[in-house]
């Protein structure tokens, strides 16, 4: 081997390696993993060719309470963007409060943006301003995109529209895509995830959606709404602890276990 062929090696050799080495010299800051948040049964499904990705336990009943407790102490009327202002609108007559934003950040909603970040495929603070709306007897929101031209809207890679408690179908308060042939009727820690944008810019003309009105004087619908972009929107100022900060423990035997694992103390050879 000549010593051009040499040097060429050993500079492939430096860029594989290059940034282990930069590593020792400046420590790097990893990305809380989302796996040790992710709730029991959490599962993600597609509907058909629709587009539409369904997500059971997206959240907990823990979390979903804390949600609508908390947001129902500030509730303020829902209002929509038209040329780039928030204006009050009749064809939107729910209510909503901010769950999380640049200066107001509760730590107990940081699992559920970690949950949507990773599905989305990016940071957590890509996030917009997170809202928890609330729909009363009779309260709806019309056929809608959640994408336009304007600041407040433009750029949405992908929406996030979590139910926080049931519904049944006698009660409504269904979310109905009209050019999808599809309804998804509310289910408490479910998550209805679809794309608004595409890489090129192109938009999702197919994903106009309306919010159907809940029927009855005590009946409400509770959603939390995620929605992500392709740069950063708000600095997150507290950040999940990784994973690897929590050690697991080993089986001591009579747990509840999963189809097809056991503890080894469970069997009898």
């Amino acid at each position: 081997m000549n010593i051009f062929s040499r040097i060429k090696n050993r500079i492939t050799l430096f860029n594989y390696r290059r940034n282990y080495y930069f590593s020792k010299i400046l420590p790097c800051e990893v990305p809380a993993t989302p796996l040790h948040y992710l709730p029991d049964g959490f599962s993600v499904r597609s509907v058909a060719d629709t587009g539409l990705k369904i997500v059971d336990n997206f959240c907990t009943r823990e979390e979903a309470d804390y949600l609508i407790k908390k947001a129902r102490e500030q509730l303020r009327k829902s209002q929509v963007i038209i040329d780039g202002k928030p204006v009050d609108d009749r064809g939107r007559t729910s209510s909503h409060s901010v769950a999380f934003h640049r200066h107001h950040q509760d730590s107990h909603v940081l699992p559920i943006i970690a949950r949507g970040a990773m599905l989305a495929g990016v940071p957590g603070d890509h996030a917009e301003q997170i809202y928890v709306s609330r729909y009363g007897d009779g309260e709806f929101y019309h056929g809608h995109y959640d994408f336009s031209d304007s600041f407040q809207t433009d750029h949405r890679l992908c929406t996030m529209l979590i139910y926080l408690n049931d519904l049944d179908e006698n009660e409504g308060g269904a979310t109905y895509f009209k050019d999808l042939n599809i309804a998804v009727q509310p289910k408490m820690g479910r998550a209805i995830i679809w794309t608004n944008m595409n890489p090129d810019g192109s938009k999702h003309l197919e994903t106009l959606h309306a919010a159907l009105p809940p029927r009855g004087a005590e009946t409400e619908k509770w959603v939390i709404q995620l929605w992500f972009r392709p740069y950063q929107m708000h600095p997150i100022r507290e950040q999940l602890k990784p994973l690897q900060s929590v050690p697991g423990t080993p089986l001591k035997g009579g747990e509840e276990m999963l189809p097809g694992t056991w503890a080894i103390s469970d069997k009898t050879t």
